[in-house]
């Protein structure tokens, strides 16, 4: 038989003398030779020979230093000749034999033998000793089955039970710690183990407390991807001898030791999983003869197992009987008590149409006799009893006309055959009334209620009587009576709203009073009317107006209170309703007649008082003016006098419209009586003088709206008006004294020549007359010619004129030569710029001719301004050729100047008008750029030809650093444009000098030559 030797020699030729003696190929040895102690003990480590040879002494110790990790394997000592007595002790401290080594190695003839003698002595003893530890381990086997048994039948819980077993299966298997546990499944069916005993395996603290808190019920372990899991899915044991690599393994909790075997026991008792053992880290490993040496104590542990289940289950079933019993006897208790309180008779009828189960109360509403129900007759013996006594009167009249069929076949022994009824009424004997309802059983039989409803139904016919009499009431009556659930739906109405509203009743169900149509509420009176309701208050008169199918306008009144059940909870809404339109035509006659004249329906004097006190109110509050406008029509009588008065009503009617006409809708026209009229005018400029001017621009409006005839029957009059002004800013005089000034302001204008307007402050009078009368001048100056031109040089870098700027200059035949910052403003005001600037560009193009004729002024160009309102009519370009054409001078002389302003105001018209006045030789020049908003993007599109740089820019340019940076950036821009650039306002050398050097070719002022006549350029 093959046999592995271990050689343990340091003298390699002994060695291999050794191995040669031994390793014969017939014989199948197998000698493996470590030359040290160290490789000796590695060795062991992987192999385990069946014999180990030792030389008495090696590299790294002797032949004793091994013997204590042999682990049971057989050992022969190799001693020389001479050290018998190192044999004898080695014997001594556990080796099997030893060989003598001679010089010529003759020993190695007997060494094979010996080794044979050895191997057979240690077999045999290894097997007796083999046999005496498996009896042991039975006979221990046996008793663990014992103890179990005895602590199975004597443990109400399974801990102490499994502790027990997990302790005799940890000295069965001698393993290092182990689990015991029940073997349970959750809802969905999959199992799990509780574990009710467990060795102290030293986790952490919180491990073992973890362990603790469950003790009493078992700790659950449901992972069944590991080890423990293999056996409780499959139900087959579960063997890991490397436990750290096994594929089935989770690893192990922190605290745990490492996990180096396993061995899963599934504990089966008929056909079913019930409990589980889990055993680790046996030195030696786990076989499947573990598992067959302790099915018989895991065999019975299971039966004790489910004998104790069902012992258990048992126990909890008898417990839950006796729970049910008692409560069954007490519900049956409390039956009887409540079926003895209620106010109704109850009966059982069961499905044979016996009377199982009645009560007290059944008996005193019927009057039976107790005895009649002892034996639990049938119903019919109980109906036969009951006629037979008359309870149901004559041809059963007591009883309701639905049910007297199904009674009288109840008595008639055969009621099963008639329909039963689910509830009827009848009345006994003494007058009161029963209803009786039946529910049938699914059992077959049924069960039947008897309820006195005489007060109920008293109540009832008290509340039909109540009904009746106030839907009478309502039907008769111009008010209707309304409800609405807690949601402000309606869900009544009574009474004729539709008779009213013209709108069918239904039409409102369903819908809150916002939502209905054709309703006249402004938002802020719904917002207030629903915060009254949300918080359920009562109201009283809210007004809302409704528009009928006929289209005419109904006024309703409606006053309304919560309702709330007898929680307090808030239910709904009632109320009643009224028609209050003749009420509401009659108030508005009133207000009209009393606020407002008859004749022209303008407000009258005292709707005017209170108007002129709100406008003076609101002029003190936004800090504005107010004015007053007192009006007279220039005789007035004549026309009364001549015509008659019903002439005069129909032009005081279109005065009254011509005014309303002529000011805005939040201004007030009063009628004051006879022909005075009164104007009030709000929201007028802070400053007096800008509003003054204001209200003489409206009430020259007023003048020339009055002045148009009139036109009455056909025939066409004449009327005009005497306006007095008086201008407030808050009512620090009372309001008729505010009135009397205008009164005589209107006077004065009467007296002036009357068809004119006089303001009540002097002050602003003269300012009012000299602008007027400056106005007036204006006019007949245009009239007369009396606006001539001056011209100021254009000069080039060297002096050069190259041309002029056309300004305008009045010469007053009273004033002398007028400045244009004296009129042109109020020019512009009035619109007579227009007509000025159609003179200004006729006499400029003129002059243009003139200087063509003359070679030394051919050359020249002329600048004309021209004003926005000029260039903003749609015939402008129109009357720029037409001057042109007329004077028959070059267009290409022109330049017209345009301000930053004009050109933006609407830019895309601007570019049209301009290209084509370009088209004819027109040049353009910009006027004071830099002093409004500058626009570059609008600036590169517009077809210019010049910049001007203005004066106030060229006047500070040596002194100021900001002007002359602005003035060297205008001069930049125009060339990076290709525009040439002309400095105004150069008087200075100085200046000259500056611009000059940083670009400006051109330049205009009193330098070059003051403003004068065509002759002293």
């Amino acid at each position: 038989m093959p046999i592995s030797v271990l050689l343990i020699e340091g003298d390699e030729p002994h060695a291999q003398a050794v191995a040669d003696a031994l390793a014969d190929p017939w014989s199948g040895w197998r000698v493996d030779v470590c030359a040290s102690l160290a490789q000796a003990r590695s060795h062991l480590q992987q192999h385990r020979p069946d014999i180990v040879l030792a030389v008495q002494s090696t590299l790294g110790g002797a032949a004793f230093d091994l013997l204590q990790g042999l682990d049971g394997v057989p050992a022969i000592i190799i001693v020389r000749a001479g050290a018998e007595t190192h044999a004898a002790q080695a014997m001594r401290h556990g080796f099997e034999d030893f060989a003598v080594q001679d010089p010529a190695l003759d020993y190695l003839l007997t060494l094979p033998a010996q080794i044979d003698a050895v191997l057979e002595r240690h077999s045999s003893a290894r097997a007796r000793s083999a046999a005496e530890a498996l009896l042991a381990r039975q006979h221990r086997l046996l008793q663990a089955i014992s103890r179990a048994q005895a602590v199975f039948i004597a443990s109400a819980g399974p801990r102490a039970a499994f502790e027990l077993l997990l302790e005799e299966l940890m000295s069965l298997t001698q393993s290092a710690f182990g689990v015991v546990g029940q073997v349970q499944r959750a809802d969905d069916g999959h199992p799990f183990l509780r574990v009710h005993a467990m060795t102290d395996i030293s986790w952490d603290d919180a491990s073992r407390a973890l362990f603790a808190q469950h003790a009493q019920d078992g700790m659950v372990f449901d992972n069944v991807h590991s080890l423990v899991g293999a056996a409780l899915q499959t139900g087959e044991p579960v063997l890991a001898n490397d436990a750290a690599h096994d594929p089935r393994a989770a690893g192990v909790p922190r605290g745990h030791p490492p996990l180096h075997s396993y061995l899963g026991l599934p504990i089966h008792a008929a056909g079913e999983l019930v409990a589980m053992v889990g055993l680790a880290n046996c030195p030696g490993g786990y076989t499947q003869a573990d598992v067959q040496f302790l099915q018989p104590l895991l065999s019975t542990v299971g039966q004790l197992e489910l004998a104790r289940r069902a012992a258990l289950a048992r126990t909890t079933a008898e417990a839950e009987l006796a729970r049910t019993t008692a409560l069954l006897a007490e519900q049956s208790r409390a039956l009887e008590i409540t079926l003895a309180s209620v106010s109704q008779g109850i009966t059982k009828v069961d499905a044979e149409g016996r009377i199982r189960v009645y009560n007290q109360r059944y008996l005193e509403l019927l009057d039976l006799p107790e005895s009649l129900l002892a034996s639990q007759p049938k119903v019919e013996e109980v109906v036969r009893f009951q006629t037979e006594r008359g309870d149901f009167g004559p041809g059963f009249e007591f009883i309701e006309p639905t049910a007297r069929g199904y009674v009288a076949a109840e008595y008639a022994a055969h009621g099963g055959a008639a329909n039963m009824p689910d509830v009827y009424v009848r009345r006994t004997r003494a007058g009161r009334f029963i209803e009786v309802r039946t529910r049938p059983l699914a059992t077959g039989g049924r069960v039947r209620t008897f309820t006195d409803v005489t007060d109920y139904l008293s109540t009832l016919d008290a509340l039909r009587l109540s009904e009746a009499r106030w839907r009478s009431l309502t039907h008769l009556s111009s008010d209707w009576y309304w409800e609405q659930d807690a949601q402000f739906r309606f869900v009544r109405l009574d009474g004729n709203p539709h008779r009213v509203t013209g709108v069918p009743d239904e039409l409102h169900y369903g819908l809150a009073r916002w939502e209905l149509p054709h309703t006249f509420v402004s938002e802020g009176q719904w917002r207030a009317h629903r915060e009254t309701l949300e918080a359920h208050q009562v109201f009283h008169d809210f007004e809302m107006q409704r528009q009928s199918p006929d289209g005419s306008t109904v006024w309703v009144s409606i006053s309304g209170e919560p309702i709330f059940d007898a929680e307090r909870r808030f239910t709904g809404y009632r109320g009643v309703a009224r028609d209050i339109t003749e009420r509401k035509r009659a108030e508005a006659e009133i207000q009209r007649l009393a606020f407002y004249d008859e004749l022209t329906g303008l407000p009258n004097r005292r709707l005017l008082m209170d108007r002129l006190e709100r406008a003076a109110t609101a002029s003190l509050r936004d800090g504005s003016h107010g004015a007053l406008l007192f009006l007279d029509l220039d005789n007035f009588k004549g026309i009364n006098d001549t015509m008659g008065h019903e002439w005069g009503d129909r032009l005081l009617v279109q005065v009254g419209q011509r005014l309303a006409a002529s000011v805005r809708a939040t201004d007030t026209v009063a009628r004051l009586g006879g022909d005075e009229f009164v104007v009030v005018i709000q929201g007028l400029h802070p400053q007096p003088s800008d509003a003054a001017i204001e209200t003489e621009a409206v009430a020259q409006k007023v003048l020339a709206a009055l002045n148009q005839p009139y036109v009455v029957d056909g025939s066409e009059m004449h009327s005009t008006p005497s306006i007095g002004i008086a201008l407030f800013s808050n009512l620090q005089l009372p309001a008729q004294e505010l009135l009397k000034r205008a009164d005589l302001a209107m006077y004065q204008a009467k007296a002036q020549g009357r068809n004119t307007l006089c303001f009540f402050d002097p002050a602003m009078q003269a300012a009012a007359s000299a602008r007027s009368a400056l106005e007036g001048d204006i006019r007949q100056g245009l009239a007369r010619q009396e606006f001539v031109l001056h011209y100021q040089p254009v000069v080039s870098a060297t002096g050069e004129v190259l041309g002029a700027e056309a300004l305008v200059r009045w010469n007053h035949p009273q004033r002398g030569m007028v400045a244009p910052g004296e009129f042109i403003p109020l020019a512009e005001q009035t619109g007579l710029i227009l007509p000025l600037g159609r003179l200004v560009l006729a006499m400029a193009c003129r002059q243009l001719a003139l200087w063509a004729a003359t070679p030394a002024t051919a050359a020249w160009s002329l600048a004309v301004n021209v004003s926005a309102q000029e260039f903003r009519q749609p015939d402008f370009v129109q009357q720029v050729l037409a001057a042109l054409s007329a004077s028959g001078c070059d267009p290409r002389q022109l330049k017209l100047e345009l301000t930053e302003s004009l050109l933006l105001h609407d830019v895309e018209d601007s570019i049209r008008k301009m290209q084509a006045l370009r088209m004819h030789g027109v040049g353009f020049s910009l006027d004071d750029f830099g002093t409004g908003y500058s626009s570059l993007s609008y600036l590169k599109r517009l077809p210019l030809d010049q910049l001007k740089i203005d004066q106030s820019f060229v006047r500070d340019v040596l002194t100021d650093p900001n002007d002359a940076t602005i003035a060297c950036t205008i001069i930049t821009l125009a060339r990076s444009l290709g525009l040439d650039v002309v400095a105004e306002g150069v008087e200075t050398e100085g200046q000259r000098d500056f611009l000059l050097r940083n670009g400006c070719q051109r330049f205009q002022g009193y330098l070059f030559g003051r403003p004068g006549p065509a002759g002293q350029i």
